[in-house]
């Protein structure tokens, strides 16, 4: 059984697609990509694929907007470990503990920030396990 309907699975080409097109674009654009995002997620069928479609789509602009510019330390050193760790290749069985790794600090770095930030800083390690749980996937 499929858990991702067609609906879904479009909508996710669909912010992928936004996601690498609209890099620059001006706000009026975002705001226009938006809405039509947000229409396509109502189109779902499945309630919680629709849910986290809705979510999603009112995410584009703070996606695209990427994260804050780092005004701690904690938060530049957790930046430069998430790039690391993110642009990291070779095997999964190597690349996984590294993610594991730079999650680790990154949730150390995020303990050490200033309140404002470490939020933001815990933020940085979603795609990093996602990353992990796609490696873990394919790896069989």
């Amino acid at each position: 059984m499929n858990d991702n309907p067609a609906g879904h699975e479009a909508f996710q080409a669909e912010m992928r697609r936004l996601l690498a097109d609209l890099k620059g674009a001006a706000p009026e654009v975002i705001e226009a990509e938006t809405r039509r995002l947000q229409a396509m997620a109502e189109q779902i069928q499945d309630v919680r694929g629709r849910e986290r479609a809705r979510f999603r789509a009112g995410s584009l602009p703070r996606l695209l907007a990427g994260p804050p510019p780092a005004a701690s330390e904690q938060f530049r050193q957790a930046q430069i470990l998430f790039a690391r760790a993110i642009d990291g290749d070779g095997p999964a069985h190597a690349r996984i503990p590294r993610l594991e790794q730079a999650i680790d600090q990154i949730g150390e770095l995020a303990a050490q920030a200033p309140a404002r930030e470490a939020g933001a800083i815990r933020r940085l390690t979603s795609p990093l396990i996602r990353l992990i749980d796609q490696l873990e996937s394919s790896a069989g």
